[in-house]
Order: structure tokens, then sequence, then C-alpha cells
């Protein structure tokens, strides 16, 4: 009866496995093998941390639902001294129970409870042991509300992104998100990180948030946490080593170590990734700078930089919307909320100087719809020195006419698996198989001429290709035996740079080598 008293059945009061202890916190015992790191792990998920104890009252209710396991609680202990000891719960050490009056560090750090005789014992804490105990508090502070796909870790939300994209696509999406890759910070962090990856059955490796920064000549975090190697990391050996790649997986699997370790790897690589964001943050829809000329294909939504959060200052963004030829370009803005210097200009077309509407402050009829009279439509945004308001969204589709051609699929050689070969200026130019990710081993051919005999040039609005090994080469002239105008790979820059002819033709060859590389590449080439 005594024991029944001190254990509540307060099951309304504690979340579904939990009991309260003497009218106090929630307590859980896990009977499944852990590590003390891997136990606190899973308490931090439940939002709590390992149990601390903190009476005599409180050992005899834990010994109560312990049964027969010796579960680790959240001490870890430096010398033989019980008040030097610290609680996983940064609560102060005012109660203790070793055998002896302190632990024995020869047996380990961190410390398990008995049945036999309620005694306390030192254990190894990278030891695994079959149970564990959990305290969460009674009124823990209110649940984090975290979006669809993410979970609440940390005073914020994780989430794990299976769509396999590269390093900076997948800091971009975090970004989108509200947050950032995650950074890590401890051995329970790591450790449930990659809990997140081996619960969704992935066997692959996953993108965290590190990468090697030139300008700083280290390591960084992406969401700018500092990282400090003597603190935490869990590299395996002979890495860090940017032979390998300049940016940081953890592994799933054992090719490189053991599960949960770090090496390096091509930020090009498309994989998973996770990321964290703090609760309460707004999440944006497009990142702060604008990453060059964006392209939109058929149908979709755009947004200006920043949205909905605010406007950054000194921005000047273009975008390229295109439908299939033979169709027009139709837009109209649920939001748009912009200062009166701040405008968003309306082309008709890549080469249209004038355009025909253009709009700021707020738009008094959300439906109206502002149509292209072909199949490009070409938006530049202008911010100014000091913006107001959220920004815009722009939902546009296609209107009008007949399908002819899809401008997102060239027609392709047959022969050869790429695209046309002739071209005219005031066009797009893409790689093989776009939209899809470019084929190895391609060696494709692009011949362009330019309008009325003028001088044309040339800007890679999307790129991403294999760094070391896939290029796009511009000759200035009418072939490759023409000079050399610039050759690029790698991945889009926020600064997009142009290219221009001395004369009325330009070539393209694009090689490829026979491993998988990225998504492709899209160069506009503009007639001057």
């Amino acid at each position: 009866l005594v024991l029944f008293s001190l254990v509540s059945a307060a099951f309304a009061v504690c979340p579904a496995g939990y009991q309260q202890i003497n009218g106090g916190d929630c307590f859980k015992l896990y009977t499944t093998q852990q590590t003390f790191d891997s136990a606190e792990a899973l308490c931090v998920q439940d939002q709590g941390h390992l149990a601390s104890v903190h009476s005599a009252q409180e050992q005899t209710a834990l010994t109560a639902i312990m049964g027969a396991t010796t579960p680790l609680i959240g001490m870890k202990c430096t010398d033989a001294v019980p008040g030097h000891c610290t609680w996983a719960d940064g609560t102060a050490v005012d109660y203790s129970n070793f055998p002896g009056g302190g632990p024995i560090l020869a047996y380990g750090s961190c410390v398990h409870l008995s049945t036999n005789d309620q005694s306390w014992y030192s254990w190894n804490c990278a030891a695994p042991i079959a149970g564990f105990v959990c305290r969460i508090p009674f009124n823990p502070p209110p649940a984090t509300t975290c979006p669809a796909g993410y979970s609440a870790y940390k005073g914020g939300c994780a989430a794990l992104k299976t769509v396999a994209k590269n390093q900076a696509d997948a800091e971009a999406n975090c970004v989108l998100d509200g947050g950032h890759l995650a950074s890590i910070q401890s051995e329970a962090e790591n450790t449930f990180y990659q809990g997140l990856g081996t619960a969704a059955g992935l066997t692959n490796n996953i993108f965290i948030g590190l990468a090697w920064n030139t300008a700083a000549n280290g390591y960084k975090w992406t969401d700018g946490t500092v990282y400090n190697p003597n603190l935490y990391n869990k590299f395996a050996n002979q890495f860090p080593n940017t032979v390998f790649g300049e940016c940081v997986q953890m592994m799933l699997s054992t090719e490189f170590g053991t599960l949960g370790q770090w090496t390096n790897i091509p930020c090009s690589t498309q994989m998973a990734y996770v990321c964290w964001k703090p609760s309460g943050d707004t999440p944006v829809k497009a990142p702060a700078q604008c990453p060059g000329i964006q392209f939109f294909y058929d149908q979709g939504t755009v947004y200006s930089p920043n949205f909905p959060a605010s406007i950054p200052a000194g921005q000047s963004c273009e975008y390229i919307l295109v439908t299939a030829v033979g169709t027009r370009v139709s837009v109209n803005f649920p939001t748009f909320s912009t200062d009166a210097a701040t405008s968003l200009a309306l082309y008709n077309g890549l080469d249209d100087a004038t355009p025909f509407t253009r709009l700021s402050g707020t738009v008094p009829t959300p439906q109206t719809s502002y149509a292209s009279t072909d199949n490009v439509m070409k938006m530049i945004f202008t911010s100014s020195g000091n913006p107001n308001g959220q920004g815009w969204q722009a939902d546009f589709v296609t209107t009008g006419g007949d399908v002819v051609d899809p401008v997102t699929t060239p027609p392709f050689d047959p022969t050869s698996g790429c695209p046309q070969q002739q071209y005219t200026a005031d066009t797009f130019v893409y790689s093989p198989n776009w939209p899809e990710p470019y084929p190895p081993m391609a060696d494709c051919l692009y011949y362009i001429s330019s309008k009325n005999n003028k001088k044309m040039s040339i800007e890679f609005g999307y790129l991403d290709t294999e760094q070391c090994c896939d290029f796009v080469v511009v000759y200035d002239g009418p072939n490759n035996k023409s000079p050399i105008l610039a050759t690029v790979s790698g991945q889009s820059t926020p600064t997009v740079t142009k290219y221009y002819s001395t004369g009325t033709t330009l070539a393209l060859e694009f090689f490829s080598d026979s491993n998988n590389g990225g998504m492709g590449w899209v160069a506009t080439v503009y007639n001057l």
C-alpha cells in the first residue's frame, strides 16, 4: 500500500507510458539496451532527460517500477565525490546512494540502479545496459509546434529530407523552411540524427551542415554555429580530408568506419539530409538573396526574396516564366505588398526592353491576371534601399493557344542523345535530357547564330554539374575550333556572369565523364 501510494496513476497528466511519482515529475522505464548517450538521446525525444533522483522517497518509488532491471540514470561523475557529479537535466546533486559513499570510477563514470539493495553503482558510459529511466517535468513547457515532416527536438524542429539534393540545394531547402542543415554539438545530438536516418530505413549517407570554408580557412556550420573539433567532432579515422570533398556527410553505412561517423564528400553529391529550425520562426518561401536568373516552366508559384518575412534591400532579381510554344503565360498576385520605390516589372519575351506593366505598393485586385503575348514572360524585381512590406507571391499558368512543342523538352538527335544542334539568339540552350539529370559520357555540340548580324551574350541561369569532370565550353566562333570564351562547371552562384561574343556566332560543347553527374544546365542567349 505504501509503494502504491508513492506511484500515482496520473496518466492524464503524464505522456503515454509515463507515471507520476510522489505527485511530482513523470518517469518511464525503457528496457532496451542502450549506452548513456543513446539513452539520453531517446529521453530528449520525449522532451526529458535521463532521470535524476533527489530523495530516498523517489528512489523507493523508482524501485517499484524497475522490476528486475538495473537501469541507467542521468548521473555522470568525474571523481569519487558525489557532489562533484552532474545530472543530465542540469539539476543539483542533493542526494546519492552509493555503497561506500561515492562512485568507483574504475568501473566507469556513469551510474545505474540496483533492485537488490536500492544502491547506485558505477558503469561504463560506452557500454550498453538493459534498461534506463527517463524523467520529464510534470508541467513541461507547451509542446513545440512543428510543420509537417518535422518533429520537436531541442526546443525547435528537426527533419530528415529523403529527396536527394546537392549540399547547396539541401541548405537552400532548409532555409526555405526557416532553418539550416543540422549542426551537431554532442554525441546525443549525433545519435538523434543518425536515428532519424536509420528509422527511415536509409542505408546511404546524409548531409549535415558542416563544410570547408575557404575564406575562413576552416570548417563552418551553415547556421553560423562555431565548429570546435576539441569540444565535439565525429570524424572517422583519416578524416577530415578535403581530397574527398569539401562537404561533410554522416555515415549510415560502414563504408569508411562505423555508423554515425563523419567523412568528407563532394558538395555536388546528391543525397538525403537533415534540417533543424527554431520554433516560432516564420518559414520563408524564397532565399533572401537572388540566386541569379531563375527559370520556371509551365505553371507554378514564384516568390519575392525572403517572402513573406520582409523584403531585403537593394535586390535586383530576374525571373523567366516559360510555357509551351504557341501558348501564353498568365500570372496573378494573391499577395503583393511593397513600398512605392520597390517594383516588379513584367516584360513580353526575353529581349523586350519596355515592361508592359510595372507593379508596386499593393495590387488592388489580386484576381487580376497579367498575360504575355507569347510563351515567355520576364519579370524583374527591384527593391529600394529601405523597403517595406512582405513582398509578393505570383501564381502563373499556361493560357491560350495550342501546345506545339514543350520548351522544356528540346528535340533530341536519336543517334547521339544530344539536343538539337542549331539555335538562333534570344533562346534557351539545355543540357542533354533536361530537365532530368544529364547522362554520363555525353559529348554534345551546339551552334548558335545571332539575328541581323548582331553580337550575342550568353549566361548560365542554372548550373549543376560535377565540378571536376563535367564541363560546358563556350567558343567565340562558329565551331569547337574557335577561341575558348569560357569553361563552366559546378553549381550556380548568386552572381551570374555574362559572356559576350566578338562576332555573330557561338558554339558550345558539353562533356560528361562516366560517373553520375548533376541536374544539368540552362543557358540563355540574347541578341545584342
